[in-house]
């Protein structure tokens, strides 16, 4: 009996290799790279290739980097007696999978959907063993996310390049523009408090440590400058006489840390960004490159789950892995069962956290491999964060003094880690941990006051947004998902579209992107703002869980969109026809597509297609 030929078919070409060894000899893996289809111009609203009169209908076409690709699988298609399409677990890899059924023309009798979270080789094979029906609800939502995407970005990038000469308008992007700019008049229209701060440095046993004045047993007050100058010149007399603060009381109390949940690409992103300084689009490609797989002693091995998810859970096999894990490398009093972590209301929960595949595979082991030290620092923190998320709770002893002068309050604490439990293994601190006083003192002591100075400050603006923060206030307010973060960010840094610029580490926004922002905001405060574009992404989520009708949705958009343009007053970037002034649309001819005017066949003006539009 003939061997059945088997063709899988994957998104990434580096993934070929990590796969390949995992099948029997009849599998042939191919891969798509990526999407193999685009919505194609020059009909349709305002030339997006969607035709809304017929249910909105896409113009997809095969893109034409993607040409040679298609006809390699095409030959490979007819040659299988099978066809497992493995692209990647989200929406986008279910409408990849759709448009390779579809373009390859593979038969539905041969044509299988399987995925996988991680590359592993049970993994691999338990996903081919069990493949099902491509989800139609998945690819709806992709769907319409392109098309929404596409019919507000043209149609509002007209008119924000005929209105205030920006490039491009977006639902995302546009959304996170409003983000930074309102951080900016935040920070141009904020007037700060002035207050002061008065410090006594005491000595005991050769030691210095700083006492701060607050004014009120409430340690938050802030004193007036004024009042530090005050206390400071009734104090200082009295420091002339016998320079003593009295220690009034003592408080002691211990403080349980525990360490933070796995991790989801959102704070994956901003963890790496911060710690490690290396900007989100690098940190997701490297990420991307441990997801597929580098070469290990002449194998090509994954090491890591899928990259983007937004759920963060493990799996109950990773679990049990996991606890024996830390048992035997830290002892049965470092491990703590993995904390239930709630997560948030818009997470499609689709699959687990990001973490090693494979825990004996050790950062230390892998330097050895890889010359890449980003690479390295990128597993690392990774590796670490999944241990320390099933080990016990830090435990650290806190002590606050109390001391008083001339009737005036002081305090200054100390703080001592008692056990570290997680931190023993990941410990990437949030800030500078309080003095830690080792000398003793006892209520009722005195204590030598060597200096006693007063500044003059004030409170500080908010601050601009890192890239780790910004895509944390992405993740709060609902606009993109975890596999649009980075291209968010990516797409405000453009130099091309010249809206946001880094510096030092900051987006600021350029004097283009804060008048854009305010042009949007002033002209369609309904339409491109940050909770419509919440909850455009919420009813995303509905069309992928079949909860709502993809026309119907974009139905209710572009009325939405129309009644806002209409509503704003400003000029819309139609085609007007050059003989009735009456709006134009594409149609197509013996000669291709053209502006045909809407009062036809009273009037029969025409125009070329501007590819502007």
């Amino acid at each position: 009996m003939k061997e059945e030929r088997i063709l899988v078919i994957i998104e990434s070409k580096n993934k070929v290799d990590t796969i390949k060894p995992y099948l029997p000899k009849n599998y042939i893996v191919m891969a798509c790279n990526g999407h193999i289809t685009e919505l194609s111009d020059g009909s349709g609203y305002f030339n997006t290739g969607i035709d809304i009169e017929e249910g909105f209908k896409p113009d997809f076409k095969v893109s034409k980097s993607q040409l040679t690709t298609v006809k390699a699988l095409k030959e490979q298609v007819k040659l299988a007696d099978k066809v497992y399409l493995c692209t990647d677990p989200d929406r986008e890899g279910e409408s990849i999978a759709w448009a390779l059924k579809e373009f390859l023309k593979i038969p539905t009798n041969k044509c299988y959907r399987a995925t996988f979270h991680e590359i592993t080789k049970n993994a691999v094979l338990k996903a081919l063993e069990n493949p099902r029906k491509i989800d139609n609800n998945l690819v709806h939502a992709s769907h319409a996310r392109q098309k929404l995407d596409k019919l507000l970005g043209y149609r509002m990038s007209s008119i924000a390049r005929d209105n205030v000469g920006a490039k491009s308008v977006g639902r995302c992007q546009s959304a996170g523009l409003e983000l930074i700019a309102n951080r900016e008049d935040s920070i141009t229209s904020f007037i700060p408090d002035k207050y002061g701060e008065l410090v006594a440095t005491l000595t005991k046993d050769g030691q210095e440590f700083r006492a701060k004045y607050f004014n009120t047993n409430d340690r938050e007050t802030k004193p007036s400058y004024s009042k530090c100058l005050e206390v400071f010149d009734i104090i200082n007399k009295s420091l002339k006489k016998d320079g003593k603060f009295k220690v009034e009381s003592i408080e002691r109390k211990k403080i349980r840390s525990n360490p933070k949940p796995p991790f989801i690409t959102s704070t994956f992103q901003q963890e790496v960004s911060s710690k490690l300084g290396i900007s989100v689009e690098v940190a997701q490609s490297l990420a991307q490159k441990l997801f597929e797989g580098i070469n290990v002693n002449g194998q090509h091995i994954a090491l890591i789950t899928y990259i983007r998810t937004d759920d963060a859970s493990f799996s109950p096999e990773f679990l049990v892995n996991l606890e024996q894990f830390v048992k035997s490398k830290y002892g049965d009093k470092y491990y703590a069962p993995v904390r239930e972590t709630k997560n948030s209301e818009t997470a499609q929960e689709g699959h687990e956290a990001i973490r090693p595949i494979d825990l004996n595979m050790t950062p230390e082991m892998l330097k050895e491999h890889i010359k890449d030290e980003k690479l390295i620092k990128v597993y690392d923190i990774i590796y670490r964060r999944t241990i320390a998320c099933a080990m016990a709770q830090s435990l650290t002893s806190e002590t606050i003094y109390t001391l008083s002068q001339s009737g005036y309050l002081f305090n200054m604490t100390s703080k001592e880690l008692i056990f570290d439990g997680y931190q023993k293994v990941y410990n990437y601190k949030e800030k500078e941990d309080e003095e830690l006083i080792k000398v003793t003192f006892n209520e009722g002591e005195l204590v030598k006051c060597s200096n006693l100075t007063v500044e003059e400050k004030e409170t500080n603006p908010p601050a601009r947004y890192k890239e780790a923060t910004f895509i944390k206030e992405l993740e709060k307010t609902g606009i993109g998902r975890p596999s649009t973060y980075s291209t968010i960010v990516k797409t405000l840094k453009d130099e091309g579209r010249g809206y946001c610029t880094l510096q030092k580490g900051y987006l600021i926004p350029t004097d283009k992107g804060m008048k854009l922002a305010n042009f949007l905001k002033e002209k369609f405060p309904d339409l491109i703002n940050v909770e419509y574009t919440s909850n455009m992404e919420s009813d995303l989520d509905k069309i992928a869980k079949g909860k709502l009708d993809e026309i119907q949705f974009l139905n209710t958009f572009l009325n939405n969109m129309e009644k806002a343009i209409k509503k704003a007053n400003v000029n819309s970037g139609e085609v007007l026809c050059p003989k009735c002034g009456a709006p134009m649309k594409i149609r197509k001819g013996q000669y291709g597509s053209f502006y045909g005017c809407t009062n036809y066949p009273n009037c029969d003006g025409v125009r070329k297609i501007n590819k502007k539009y």
